[in-house]
């Protein structure tokens, strides 16, 4: 026996490579959960009950074990999914979470073989199947290892056969299983870890196989295994892992086909409110955190399409007003829009429109002349610049001091000698002499930090922004080659 008993390993395993309501399951006459085990061959020790979320375990209850025995009991209802249950010497093993009152028996030695349950039909067949598959992969074990040795390709053959008997005894176990146990849970389970299967390539009107159809097949019937309608997927590593591999390897890593593939997944969703919940929330936040750039055209879709039309009532009132402000600063910005005017004076209270800035790139800079990094970006930025346009590209750079100080802004213009640059600032003063800004650029362009780089093309729509000047080479030769 492993140290470790992974039940992914079990999931996944293959040779060759409406939910019932929680009152039906508990029982009307019992409230709460407890759960009595005994583990044979155990010392005195402390023992964990973890379940999955999101990609990650969390604890749930804690309870010392007393000569093998220990019971873990509350008041309120555990939400069913896969639980752990976690042993200080690294094992660990899992339950299903759907009746609330059951006890097991196992031996330290043997945790899943020896496991024998009362009062679970959920648990007694998980543990069926777990012993199977444990069988299997001990026999398919050595066969892959003759294989990687085999010296004949007739070696090799006998061998493969050999495993896809088993394999094939698998597919047969697996479909007699959702036959056996309809109604339980880890059948859903097994249904949404099997991949579809994927037809023979069609032709196109070229006789030639159609391009990337498995792929896009694969993509496209990802999902109908996975019982959207069962909350109780959430507590498991299944739904999270595929939402993952479907996001992040099955979508392009451009927002437009993100958004597309996050509507599905939410539409997928709305026959379970806490899935829905789930789905919209992690989408949102993950998208608003990404460090790739553009990413955030996603969390605005999500909070524009979700979160202002209501649909979010989960969301507290002032968390929400956040949200929503948040994508609001966010919104005028994106990559492939053209960003609000801006019209700001430069050290001689002579007017310059960003708009009416002529050049096919312009470089649009935020920064404090107070700033530390500021001092130590510019003059890179500088160079930059002034080498792209000695090579003959036609750049110029609009740059925006966020602060009131004409004398320290002049001071920052002579030391790092960017008089070549379109030099501004948003600053005026009242009839008390006090600083005012005339519009709200800060909330438009985002600027919270500087320094801010922002990279536009001819049309003064936004092609790159919050980069570093080790980028800016690299955006426009991509941006040349269009």
């Amino acid at each position: 026996m492993k140290n470790i008993i992974l039940l992914s390993l079990f999931f996944y395993f293959s040779i060759n490579s409406n939910a019932q309501s929680l009152s039906e399951l508990l029982g009307k006459s019992k409230g709460g959960y407890k759960i009595s085990g005994e583990i044979k061959n155990m010392q005195d020790t402390n023992v964990i009950l973890a379940y999955y979320f999101g990609g990650k375990q969390y604890a749930s209850d804690t309870t010392n074990i007393i000569n093998g025995k220990f019971t873990f009991s509350g008041e309120k209802a555990l939400d069913g999914g896969i639980y752990l249950l976690v042993l200080p010497d690294g094992k660990y093993f899992e339950l299903i979470i759907s009746e609330q009152h059951f006890s097991f028996v196992t031996d330290k030695n043997n945790l899943v073989s020896s496991m024998k349950f009362q009062n679970s039909k959920e648990n007694t067949a998980f543990y069926e199947y777990l012993n199977y598959i444990t069988e299997k992969q001990k026999q398919v074990g050595p066969l892959k290892d003759k294989q990687v040795n085999a010296k004949s390709d007739n070696e090799k053959e006998k061998l493969q056969s050999e495993i896809s008997k088993l394999d094939d005894a698998v597919s047969v176990y697996r479909n007699n299983f959702y036959k056996k146990y309809p109604d339980v849970f880890f059948s859903k389970i097994i249904r949404a870890t099997t991949d579809i299967v994927i037809p023979e390539t069609p032709l196109d009107d070229t006789g030639k196989p159609k391009e990337n159809f498995q792929f896009y097949y694969y993509k496209k019937y990802f999902w109908d295994n996975m019982d959207f309608s069962d909350s109780r997927m959430l507590r498991t590593p299944i739904f999270f892992n595929k939402m993952d591999q479907y996001l992040e390897k099955l979508t392009p890593k451009h927002p437009d086909s993100i958004i597309v593939s996050a509507d599905f997944l939410v539409q997928q969703s709305r026959v379970n409110k806490k899935i829905f919940q789930y789905v919209v929330s992690y989408i949102t936040s993950t998208y608003e955190r990404s460090k790739i750039m553009g990413m955030d055209a996603v969390f605005v879709h999500m909070v524009e399409k979700y979160y202002m039309n209501g649909e979010c009532d989960w969301v507290k009132e002032k968390q929400l007003e956040k949200i929503i402000e948040r994508a609001n600063r966010i919104s005028p910005n994106m990559i492939g829009k053209k960003p609000p005017n801006l019209v700001f004076k430069d050290t001689l209270d002579r007017y310059h429109s960003l708009y009416h800035l002529a050049a096919d790139y312009t470089l649009l800079l935020f920064y404090d002349p107070d700033c530390g990094h500021c001092n130590k970006v510019t003059p890179k930025v500088k160079a930059v610049c002034d080498s792209l346009s000695v090579s003959g590209i036609d750049i110029k750079v609009f740059a925006v001091t966020t602060e009131f100080d004409l004398e320290k802004w002049k001071e920052f213009i002579h030391k790092h000698n960017t008089g070549n640059w379109i030099n501004v600032g948003d600053i005026q003063f009242d009839d008390e002499g006090n600083p005012v800004a005339t519009s709200n650029w800060r909330e438009q362009y985002d600027i919270h930090s500087t320094p801010v780089i922002y990279l536009l093309d001819e049309e003064k729509k936004i092609i790159a922004k919050r980069i570093s000047e080790k980028q800016i080479v690299k955006i426009i030769e991509r941006e040349e080659t269009k």
